[in-house]
């Protein structure tokens, strides 16, 4: 049992052994814990439905019910994240913000009190369904003790979400926003269109997939082939119209496929191009 918000915790040990003839144990067990920053503190998200992709204008609200105090927010998610301006009971706050490998953090000029409502807002495009946004509270005085995180909860009664998550619209396809920067291919060395580049966001790809570009000539024969990250988030692959030996194909229409492989099988999208030069 603990005094903070958190009733239980569960710890798990991996014990191993350079000798076979021995086996490893485990003697006894210290755990040092210390007073919660908030006894009680909620926060919630909105919107809470947005399209892949997307970016969109966020707004987090953190109301601290019971608390000694604390001058931090860090924010996290598997989401990229802009930080825009943050809010204390509805007033402007300059705040020192800092970029961190799990999103960014604010820090106040003073203590944020009880009954203090907090709005962290940002922008983001959020590719994979059920995105969880997390923030947590951060003390300068006591920031060898971590992070305490924020309960999802109401916040702000204003806004009906009540939740740290964003999901997406229900849908099997794993293609969004794809779109090709031309549809003619001048490969001539002058800088106007000397490449064709394909830009798509990948949905719900949460392990490596194989993305590729296949391009075919009229007759359906595969003459060359690009290859990118199969990860969800905003993806580009270019084609400099060269075949699979390096050599210039020749002036005339082609067709470009792009197909990721997901679990239901192989998803395409096909476009015609004209090369010229």
């Amino acid at each position: 049992m603990s005094p903070s918000p958190r009733r239980y915790m569960e710890l798990e040990v991996s014990l191993a052994s350079e000798n076979p003839a021995r086996a490893a144990s485990l003697d006894y067990l210290e755990v040092e814990f210390h007073e919660p920053l908030a006894d009680e503190v909620v926060g919630e998200i909105f919107p809470t439905a947005v399209l892949p992709g997307e970016a969109t204008e966020f707004s987090y609200f953190v109301l601290p019910k019971r608390t000694s105090g604390f001058d931090q927010l860090m924010m996290a998610a598997s989401a990229p994240m802009q930080f825009k301006k943050v809010l204390v009971s509805e007033k402007l706050t300059e705040a020192e913000v800092e970029e961190t490998e799990e999103g960014f953090q604010v820090k106040f000029p003073r203590p944020i009190r009880q009954r203090e409502l907090v709005e962290l807002r940002f922008t983001s495009a959020v590719f994979l369904q059920a995105t969880r946004f997390d923030v947590f509270l951060v003390d300068s005085g006591q920031e060898e003790l971590g992070r305490q995180a924020v309960e999802p909860g109401d916040a702000a009664p204003e806004v009906e979400s009540s939740t740290n998550v964003v999901s997406l619209p229900v849908s099997t396809r794993l293609f969004a926003n794809a779109a090709l920067d031309t549809r003619v291919l001048t490969p001539n060395g002058d800088g106007r269109n000397d490449v064709l580049v394909v830009s798509v966001d990948l949905v719900n790809v949460l392990e490596q997939r194989p993305l590729r570009m296949l391009v075919f000539d009229l007759s359906g024969r595969l003459l060359g082939e690009v290859e990118g990250k199969g990860l969800a988030g905003h993806r580009e692959l270019i084609w400099d119209g060269q075949d699979s030996s390096g050599r210039l194909v020749v002036p005339g229409l082609y067709l470009l496929e792009l197909h990721v492989e997901g679990d239901a099988g192989v998803e395409k999208m096909r476009w015609g191009v004209s090369v010229v030069y």
